[in-house]
């Protein structure tokens, strides 16, 4: 009996406790509830996206058009041997990498046989000259005679007239001999045509000549140009009339140089593996120096087009799509706008309409814009320099 007591007052005793725990944790949520601090209401801002905004300003433009080409010499030439014959003399300057003067003698060939050959011809022309005397005297006497006969009208060939034009014709033919002998002489004599640089040379002395022969490649260092292709694009945008404003750059030993150029013709045809035109301008001497580009040296070049009156120029990063940028109005409500492209370089736009100035394009990329979205602008820039 004492144990069952035992057992039912503990039994009572925990029910109670746990009761008194329940009690305390009701209690004391219920004076969380009715203590609480109730939390502020704030009245939350709404989100905008924020942009970056360009300021456009209209201005007159002229196109730059940009390419590249290689240095060449205007005048090249392959002298050539004209007579045969063994080479007694050549100039020092004849070396690969030489500079030659216009008349200087380069290659002298052995002209004893042509000297012969014109002494021939000279004796030939005096032999026809004292013979066409001779015979003018005869016909001269040949018609006194016929008079003194008076037998009328004399033939031709009873005045000579068949033997001095036979005589007349072959003393023409010896003087074309000896101008000929002359020349020939004159030839064992190659001479530098204009004043020039050796790209190679092809003789030495002791050699023999055929007619033909190669000597010596030249070209010029002064007079120089470089053949520029030009998009069909950019083609539209030349100025054919302007003969300026063409600018070639390039590095040599590591110093970025820097020359002046000339429009010196335009080809008249489109080359139709690349679709280019060419434009070939003549290279100046650089301001405060007169030392050119070397030929053969590679340079990018600017060539200064056709003037546009009041557009707009744009990076090509705000274009959205082909045509349209999106504007932001003075409430910072955006619009899409078509706009006119003139012409569309690398990284640049040129605006011919759509655009006024003062108005605000936007640079930033905005995902999903809709038409007069608000927005806010974070920083406003101007339109970079190009």
């Amino acid at each position: 009996m004492e144990e069952e007591r035992k057992t039912e007052l503990h039994a009572v005793t925990s029910f109670v406790v746990a009761l008194a725990i329940l009690g305390g944790a009701v209690f004391g949520l219920m004076m969380l509830i009715t203590h609480a601090r109730k939390a502020e209401q704030e009245d939350t801002a709404r989100a905008l996206p924020s942009v970056e905004v360009i300021t456009v300003g209209k201005r007159d433009h002229r196109v730059a058009i940009a390419s590249q080409g290689v240095v060449e010499s205007r005048r090249e030439t392959k002298l050539a041997a004209e007579v045969g014959g063994r080479v007694t003399e050549i100039s020092p300057n004849l070396k690969r990498g030489g500079t030659v003067k216009a008349g200087e003698l380069l290659v002298k060939i052995d002209d004893a046989d042509y000297q012969a050959a014109l002494a021939r011809a000279v004796a030939a022309r005096e032999d026809a000259e004292l013979a066409l005397a001779q015979e003018e005297v005869r016909a001269e006497q040949a018609k006194l005679d016929w008079e003194k006969l008076g037998r009328g009208k004399a033939s031709p060939l009873v005045l000579r007239e068949p033997q001095l034009a036979s005589i007349r014709a072959r003393l023409e033919s010896t003087r074309a001999e000896v101008e000929r002998a002359e020349r020939d002489v004159e030839r064992t004599k190659v001479q530098a045509p204009f004043d020039a640089r050796v790209r190679q040379a092809q003789v030495e002395v002791g050699a023999v000549l055929a007619p033909g022969g190669q000597v010596a490649e030249l070209y010029s260092a002064e007079d120089l140009e470089v053949r520029l292709p030009i998009s069909l694009e950019d083609f539209g945008f030349l100025d054919q009339d302007s003969r300026a404003g063409i600018r070639l750059r390039g590095t040599i030993g590591g110093e970025d140089l820097e020359w002046p150029a000339e429009v010196a013709r335009i080809d008249g045809e489109v080359d139709r593996r690349t679709l280019s035109a060419y434009v070939t301008v003549k290279v100046l001497p650089g301001e405060g120096t007169r030392r050119l580009p070397p030929v053969g040296l590679f340079v990018y070049a600017s060539v200064l087009g056709k003037e546009f009156k009041e557009v707009a120029e744009i990076p090509r990063t705000v274009l959205h799509g082909a045509d349209e940028v999106i504007v932001v109005k003075p409430d910072n409500r955006i619009e899409f706008r078509k706009i006119g492209i003139l012409r569309t370089t690398e990284d640049r736009v040129v605006v011919s309409s759509g655009l006024e100035d003062g108005e605000r394009i936007n640079a930033t990329r905005l995902n999903a814009p809709v038409n007069g979205m608000e927005v806010r602008v974070e920083e406003k820039q101007d339109l970079p320099e190009h």
